[in-house]
């Protein structure tokens, strides 16, 4: 006898696309969260009143999410190639992007920060990051690819002499600890 069990889920990726949730699905032990990006307000978006209209051929993208049940969620973006008519009665073809997720490795950004924050605030090295994803996430990931996260993270900050002056900005510093052994004297 087959049972259904319903729980709420709440993450980022679904209050960011609340408009375009369809439903929800099991399949090959997956959790699968399906949006239909077409539901969307791309009027607005794209500052246009036009109809916006779409190509009947559609595509999705699976995207894995930190799941902490038994099954593995993954989020399912339904898409398509839209066009509306600019003011000059041309076409105009658009891609709904999909924000708060990476498309090419297909893992929501809360995978990606959470592996980064793993190897550098914990120390974890990186097979043993893709180990725990594995075994508690039901996450395929590489090391290759939690090192090229790490890197396309760290590119984005600044270097170590402007954190410094940035830091110092933001609080001076006015005292500090020496730690010089100074020679004993005896009297």
């Amino acid at each position: 006898m087959a049972v259904t069990v319903q729980m709420q889920f709440e993450s980022v990726v679904t209050e960011m696309y609340q408009d375009a949730f369809i439903g929800s699905s099991i399949e090959n032990g997956a959790t699968i969260i399906t949006f239909d990006l077409r539901h969307l307000d791309f009027q607005r978006e794209l500052g246009t009143t036009s109809t916006i209209s779409w190509r009947k051929n559609t595509y999705h993208v699976d995207v894995h999410e930190l799941s902490t049940v038994l099954n593995p969620i993954k989020y399912r973006f339904i898409l398509a190639q839209g066009y509306y008519l600019g003011d000059d009665n041309r076409r105009m073809y658009f891609t709904p992007q999909i924000k708060g997720v990476s498309t090419s490795p297909h893992m929501s950004h809360s995978i990606i920060r959470l592996s980064c924050y793993l190897a550098v605030v914990c120390g974890v090295s990186l097979r043993h990051i893709a180990l725990i994803f594995s075994s508690l996430f039901l996450i395929p990931i590489t090391k290759s690819s939690i090192k090229r996260w790490i890197d396309d993270i760290g590119s984005n900050l600044p270097k170590e002499e402007e954190m410094l002056q940035q830091l110092l900005a933001l609080k001076p510093v006015t005292e500090c600890h020496i730690a010089i052994p100074w020679p004993i004297t005896k009297s």
